[in-house]
């Protein structure tokens, strides 16, 4: 049995990509599917506690291209949010049940250099995600917030000496 799953494209300039998933993959070791099925609800939760950090990040903004740079990683964690739903959704036949964690912080400088690390913290996890699974489907959607989480700890460190 084969499901179509369809994400946004990174690019606004590309087409959407549709890739097929065979659930039976995932169903022939069930302590393989939980872990996978874990680090994906994980992934959820760090992305839509991301979403609402960078949001108040936003506004705390000494300028407006600092604030556009922090937009930008929120505009890229909404949309790894709404992946990784529909990647758990796809396996699980389920909508995930979450909280998210919110984030204290008293100055920009100080959110920012937060939000650096827990951008090098997801990296991780999403690296490890990556490479513990052989779906392609799945190492997919990890690859591009991989990839997407080491380009904002990137940004941000530049922010971060900026600012000083």
């Amino acid at each position: 049995m084969y499901y179509s799953y369809s994400f946004p494209s990174y690019y606004p300039h590309q087409s959407q990509h549709v890739v097929s998933f065979q659930p039976t993959l995932l169903y022939r070791n069930n302590g393989q599917y939980r872990k996978m099925t874990d680090m994906i609800l994980n992934g959820i939760k760090g992305e839509a506690s991301a979403v609402q950090f960078y949001q108040q990040l936003a506004k705390k903004a000494p300028n407006e291209k600092i604030r556009e740079d922090v937009l930008h990683a929120l505009e890229d964690e909404k949309n790894h949010l709404k992946q990784f739903i529909n990647l758990y959704v796809m396996i699980t036949g389920k909508h995930p049940v979450y909280k998210t964690e919110e984030v204290f912080f008293d100055t920009f400088k100080e959110g920012l250099e937060l939000a650096r690390k827990d951008e090098l913290e997801a990296y991780e996890d999403y690296r490890n995600a990556y490479l513990a699974t052989q779906d392609q489907t799945i190492r997919d959607v990890f690859f591009l917030a991989m990839t997407d989480e080491i380009e904002h700890a990137l940004r941000f460190s530049f922010l971060l000496s900026e600012l000083r």
